[in-house]
């Protein structure tokens, strides 16, 4: 394939070629969610001691918090980690025993080409995640971290976060307000009269 072939032309061509590389890849896919989904579905069913009829009153919020910890943990020692481990072992098959050297040589050139990079559009989310653990600090100051969620009001939950909220704007907005006003001060004086 020449140098001149456009990105999306070439990789169709290459997906063209070796098309059952997309059914070996499908098959992780397809184990990702499926196995992704039984793993939840079990972890639901066994994780309360107190039995399938628990209620958000049994729960704290420390507790929830330690369920999605452990969610997360079983699914990444059960699920990601073995899918992640079978796409490893199917690419290095592929790239070394059933590739021909001249679409590995061919693959090599167009990744030696591509210098620039592109960014990604759109925020992280880091802002909302750090709002949250902002709250949950609040509520650890409380001493309302283990209380069953039941306990305690819905209101109380919503100052909380209100509070947390304003903590975080206090704590980064104040240092950020004063390197605005010192940044547009220097813009200020460089302007002529």
């Amino acid at each position: 394939m020449s140098s001149e072939v456009s990105e999306e032309t070439f990789w169709m061509g290459m997906i063209k070629k070796h098309w059952y590389v997309l059914i070996i890849y499908g098959i992780a896919i397809v184990g990702l969610v499926v196995g992704g989904f039984l793993v939840l579905w079990k972890y639901i069913e066994s994780w309360s001691a107190l039995g399938p009829t628990t209620t958000f009153n049994d729960f704290s919020l420390g507790s929830l918090i330690l369920w999605g910890i452990f969610l997360f943990l079983w699914e990444l020692l059960l699920v990601v980690l073995p899918v992640i481990g079978y796409c490893i072992i199917v690419t290095v098959i592929l790239w070394y025993k059933i590739l021909p050297e001249e679409d590995k040589q061919a693959i090599k050139s167009r990744e030696k080409k591509k210098t620039k990079t592109k960014k990604a559009a759109g925020g992280s989310g880091g802002a909302g995640f750090l709002f949250f653990l902002v709250f949950m600090l609040v509520v650890y100051i409380d001493g309302n971290f283990w209380v069953p969620a039941g306990s305690l009001s819905y209101s109380y939950y919503i100052y909380a976060y209100l509070m947390g909220f304003m903590w975080v704007f206090i704590v980064l907005g104040i240092p950020f307000l004063i390197i605005i006003i010192i940044y547009l001060s220097k813009k200020w004086k460089q302007i002529p009269e």
